[in-house]
């Protein structure tokens, strides 16, 4: 279980924490939280899970988030199983009362619900097994196989060869000609193994198994014990014409409360023994164990895959979206992502590469692509500094969005933010072109503030997250102007209202946005103020 926990804390977001009712805690993966302060908190929240029935949260350490759940075996409280999200509110200025409407919590309690039945169900399994140990005492045999099932089915890497191992046990056990395990829908974990006699009589195992499994009748009053015994296959016509010899038939269901996953039984030609009622019980103890093993398996397997997903999702989301927006989203949940459109209050910024046609006219196409993702890369990483997503790439230019899907304080002032390092990294990016190709390169950045449409816009097989709008049409029309002065950032009137308190403006006048004929005063950024300034 320790190798579990540590397995998942590394291939996610989580890390854990196990506490018993009576021993405290037992296991962390927590690193850094070794102050006494700390332990008295994650003590007093372990108390509270445990008096409290249900799912329990806290805010913790200003920004992070700490989540709880009860361990039960079957109605008594045996523990705690207690998480951590580090920055799990992101700096956000909500309350603790309010933190309860984030949709990701929903998330972490179906994880942690998740998490607690696998736990929950190994426990019980393992009790389980204790407990029929304690009846099977008086048969050294018995209870060498059940011994073997916890050590056997208790790991949450359940394999084909641990199952193998089981039925190998089971037919030397119970001194029977053939043992078996059964799966209706996963064909790879079938068994059947023989003892030396039965390929002379028998000689195509797997299909008399099958044989035998298919005369076993499907109506509830024959398997409400979950199990199916011929004693002597001689007084049953369905299994009399399956073999002339008489013979002996035992075989239990492999389930779990929610679902059959096949069968499991023992098979003897030796008909001076019937199959004993510890048989059927360590028999049924064994399937039982199994059924859980594969569903716990199975489940081990869903949550590394979902841990691994998730970790591909934002390594691929931040190549587009800052790494704190990428964390905010996953965090959140659904709750904030915008969906099929949305009016929302962003900021546009447009840049635009200056001498582009002359260098293509000029440069073989590699070193234009070679030229352009230099471009891309340092403007790109401007917008992606200050909290953008880059829209899309438009030929020589950059479409980025500020302000969505996640929302900012002050996008418009983000945007300029990321317009100002642009302006004094373009230098770097003409030096490089000049340098290796000759040709000299520069810039133009429009940005402009108002409501958008935001969303994933497109069909099934084709969706893109974008921007739609008056915004951002104006916002190419402010573009033009930039012409007229290479590394010049031009800004709307919406926008520099936004920003007038922190950065210097200067206006250009009243100017006609294209073919519309709408007028709008459009301003120049200077550079950020001096502290001393007067920010009337």
């Amino acid at each position: 279980m320790k190798d579990f926990f540590l397995d998942l804390s590394k291939t996610s977001r989580y890390d854990f924490q196990l506490w018993t009712a009576e021993n405290g805690l037992i296991f962390s993966s927590i690193p850094g939280r070794v102050n006494e302060d700390v332990d008295k908190e994650f003590g007093a929240f372990h108390k509270k899970i445990i008096r409290s029935d249900g799912f329990q949260q806290s805010r913790f350490n200003r920004n992070d988030a700490i989540f709880g759940i009860q361990l039960k075996n079957e109605t008594d409280v045996m523990g705690s199983l207690v998480t951590v999200l580090p920055e799990f509110y992101g700096g956000s200025s909500l309350k603790k009362k309010e933190s309860t409407k984030l949709a990701n919590v929903k998330e972490v309690q179906s994880f942690l619900t998740h998490i607690a039945w696998i736990i929950e169900s190994q426990i019980s399994s393992q009790a389980e097994t204790e407990k029929m140990a304690d009846e099977l005492g008086r048969s050294f045999e018995d209870l060498y196989l059940y011994s073997k099932i916890g050590v056997q089915t208790m790991p949450l890497n359940f394999s084909e060869k641990k199952l193998y191992a089981l039925i190998e046990d089971l037919l030397e056990t119970m001194r029977a000609d053939l043992a078996f395990a059964r799966f209706v829908e996963n064909p790879d974990y079938n068994t059947v193994i023989a003892s030396a006699q039965v390929p002379d009589k028998i000689f195509d195992k797997a299909a008399f198994v099958e044989a035998l499994i298919n005369q076993i009748p499907s109506d509830e009053n024959t398997l409400k014990e979950e199990c199916y015994i011929v004693n002597d296959s001689k007084n049953d016509p369905g299994y009399r014409k399956l073999h002339p010899e008489g013979f002996r038939f035992l075989a239990v269901t492999i389930e779990t409360n929610d679902h059959h996953y096949g069968w499991m039984g023992v098979f003897s030609f030796n008909m001076n023994e019937i199959f004993r009622q510890s048989e059927l019980k360590l028999l049924k103890a064994l399937a039982s164990a199994s059924a859980v093993a594969f569903e716990n398996s199975r489940l081990y397997v869903e949550s590394l895959h979902m841990a691994n997903k998730e970790r591909y999702v934002r390594n691929v989301f931040q190549k587009y979206v800052p790494e704190a927006v990428t964390k905010k989203i996953l965090d959140r949940g659904d709750r904030d992502l915008i969906g099929l459109g949305e009016k929302r209050l962003v900021t546009l910024l447009d840049v635009d590469m200056r001498g582009y046609s002359r260098m293509s006219k000029k440069l073989q196409s590699e070193d234009v692509v070679s030229v352009l993702n230099y471009f891309f890369m340092t403007m790109g990483s401007a917008i992606l500094n200050h909290n953008g997503i880059l829209d899309k790439f438009l030929g020589d230019g950059i479409l980025a969005v500020f302000g969505a899907p996640i929302e900012s304080t002050n996008s418009a002032f983000d945007a300029t933010l990321s317009a100002l390092e642009m302006r004094e990294e373009i230098e770097k990016v003409n030096v490089f072109a000049r340098e290796n190709y000759g040709v000299n390169i520069s810039m133009g950045v429009s940005i402009n503030t108002g409501e958008a449409i935001v969303g994933n816009i497109g069909f099934e097989k084709k969706m893109e997250y974008t921007v739609i709008g008056g915004v951002v049409n104006d916002t190419f029309r402010i573009q033009d102007f930039t012409r007229e002065k290479p590394n010049s950032i031009l800004v709307s009137t919406s926008t520099q209202k936004k920003i007038k308190s922190d950065i210097s403006t200067q206006s250009l006048g009243v100017k006609t946005l294209g073919a519309n004929e709408n007028r709008m005063e459009v301003f120049e950024v200077m550079g950020l103020r001096k502290p001393s300034a007067d920010k009337a």
